[in-house]
């Protein structure tokens, strides 16, 4: 059986148990074994410190075959910091790297519309920059340069919802599409 590694924002939400119970369930209809953070089993939280986190992320990511990462933006306009480095960890160990967001706007138009929230953006350059002078990345992927195109460099893809759900932080419509087709993948 694969193992698929399942970063993510996710342990974070209040009701965190019940969506990554989810999220492993639907891996392993697909005949993989999911592992990651908060991948414990049916156990309540557990109090652990940053080191011992950190130490069982490591393991699992060096054990496991593929990346699935949910980069749906959180608690801003880009993913979370940690499934980030998690991404990278991973493409850096040579593991097969896949990525989905539940949001579909590209990153430079939510860095546009959410960061910016209708200010004055400068086109006059070529290159837009918000009213700080800051340029604007507006290569149309879904999250920073770098987040998709080294998952496409990598050999894997990213996965975009075609509208923004109604709870984005925890719809697996667009999570259960990249399963489907990672597992087809493997022949």
């Amino acid at each position: 059986m694969t193992t698929i590694y399942l970063a993510g924002p996710e342990v974070f939400l209040p009701d965190a148990l019940p969506i990554m119970a989810e999220k492993r369930r639907l891996a392993r209809q697909f005949d993989f074994e999911p592992t990651g953070p908060g991948s414990d089993e049916n156990q309540t939280p557990v109090k652990r410190t940053a080191a011992e986190i950190y130490a069982r992320n490591d393991v699992a990511m060096r054990r496991a075959e593929i990346c699935l990462a949910n980069i749906t933006p959180f608690r801003g306009v880009s993913a979370d910091p940690g499934t980030v480095y998690e991404i990278g960890f991973m493409i850096a160990l040579g593991k097969s790297v896949f990525a989905y967001t539940n949001h579909p706007d590209d990153y430079g138009l939510r860095v546009r519309s959410i960061w910016y929230a209708g200010m004055e953006i400068d086109e006059t350059s070529g290159r837009p920059r918000g009213p700080d002078g800051i340029a604007i990345e507006n290569h149309g992927m879904a999250d920073n340069l770098m987040i998709d195109g080294g998952v496409e460099a990598a050999g894997g893809k990213v996965f975009r919802a075609t509208a923004l759900s109604a709870d984005p932080a925890r719809d697996l419509t667009v999570y259960l599409q990249a399963l489907q087709t990672i597992a087809g993948m493997r022949g």
